[in-house]
């Protein structure tokens, strides 16, 4: 890596610019205000910013890969604590997502990471502070980040130590990403257990996975979010749609369809706000084990027709959230609201009823012809 640690030639805007559109694959868009979810679920606003796209890693993906040739540029935690500030007092952000390339080793990385974190807190920062951290993070930099970042996390990029090493030659994927995505775990809860009764928040465990980098199905995928989810406490994982770059190793291969990304979102939130298990899915996919650009849960009500249709003034929580249009909290509100006597209240409940009527039932009647619908979708 050529270490050139600032790149003070290029002016302050021009090296936000370079770093905001080199978060290629860290969550966001490419521009320097992006949105993300809180961990009250709120969906928020936050400067995002590589610290510096210098690298010394050999992601294949990757348009910051050491071996390409690329502008490079750093912003000092001085300078990224101004212009966090700034953005903040507009009343243009609520936070600050911060990434970065591996400058050197992941330790050095994530010390600069900290000391970023560390500076806004100390001038008195509230807002939100969101740490992409680097694979190999050590455990006693991950205790220090924890208290003064609201979330953080290591990415898993892809489903297994074949696939990773693939596309990330530098790293090991047990060591580097599964045994930080442990400690990053229990981290959060012990310190979920000291901050309860405060106001400091502090979010779930964190990661993201690019998608077609490799050639691993969506089914490899789901179920590698579903054994995350069940051990390391893993709420919402977050896809990038992986798009060749000039002058990286993958260049030559296929783009992911954005649908694909959509797709995993949902059912990454139907696995984990509706209880449905990574093997509900397998009927959904195709032979390959992928999904199709369609609606997964009404994919699944359609493979799964016997269930259908419920009468809404009997059916169980689970067989409620099963319904497309119904989700968690209208089903709630549905069996707080028994009896239920027409559409119209199923709507101030909050339920689509547009898409749930050919699956439901009121009072023994159904809404509309479950036959009917399931061969106009076929």
């Amino acid at each position: 890596m050529n270490e050139q640690p600032s790149g003070h030639h290029f002016t302050l805007t021009e090296r936000m610019q370079f770093l905001s559109s080199g978060t290629k694959y860290d969550s966001c868009n490419q521009s320097a205000v992006c949105h993300a979810f809180g961990p009250d679920g709120r969906c928020i606003q936050l400067y995002k910013t590589l610290l510096t796209n210098y690298c010394s890693g050999e992601c294949t993906y990757c348009p910051n890969r050491c071996e390409r040739d690329v502008t490079r540029v750093s912003l000092s935690p001085e300078e990224i604590t101004k212009i966090t500030w700034s953005l903040y007092r507009k009343n243009a952000i609520e936070g600050l997502f911060l990434s970065s390339g591996v400058i050197g080793e992941p330790e050095l990385t994530s010390q600069k990471q900290l000391e970023v974190a560390t500076l806004m807190r100390q001038q008195g920062f509230n807002g939100y502070i969101h740490l992409r951290l680097m694979p190999g993070t050590p455990k006693y930099l991950l205790e220090q980040i924890a208290e003064v970042a609201n979330k953080f996390g290591v990415n898993a990029e892809t489903t297994n130590k074949s696939n990773y090493s693939e596309i990330c030659p530098n790293f090991d994927y047990q060591n580097d990403v599964l045994q930080r995505l442990n400690w990053t775990d229990k981290i959060i809860q012990k310190k979920r257990r000291e901050f309860r009764g405060t106001n400091r928040i502090v979010g779930a465990n964190d990661t993201q996975f690019v998608v077609g980098a490799v050639n691993e199905p969506d089914s490899e995928i789901v179920n590698t979010v579903s054994d995350f989810m069940e051990n390391y406490s893993l709420r919402r994982p977050y896809f990038m749609s992986f798009d060749p770059v000039p002058d990286t190793p993958l260049f030559g291969n296929t783009p992911s369809p954005q649908w694909r990304e959509q797709r995993l979102y949902q059912v990454s939130f139907l696995l984990k706000e509706y209880g449905i298990k990574a093997d509900d899915f397998d009927m959904v996919y195709d032979e390959n084990g992928f999904l199709s650009n369609s609606d997964p849960k009404l994919e699944l009500a359609k493979a799964n027709r016997d269930m259908f249709p419920v009468d809404v003034n009997s059916a169980s929580f689970s067989d409620l959230i099963r319904v497309p249009g119904i989700g968690p909290i209208s089903a709630d509100r549905i069996l707080h609201s028994r009896p239920l006597f027409e559409e119209k209240e199923l709507t101030r409940m909050g339920v689509v009823v547009g898409r749930a009527r050919p699956f439901i039932r009121i009072h023994g009647k159904s809404q509309a012809s479950l036959s009917d619908f399931l061969g106009a979708c076929s």
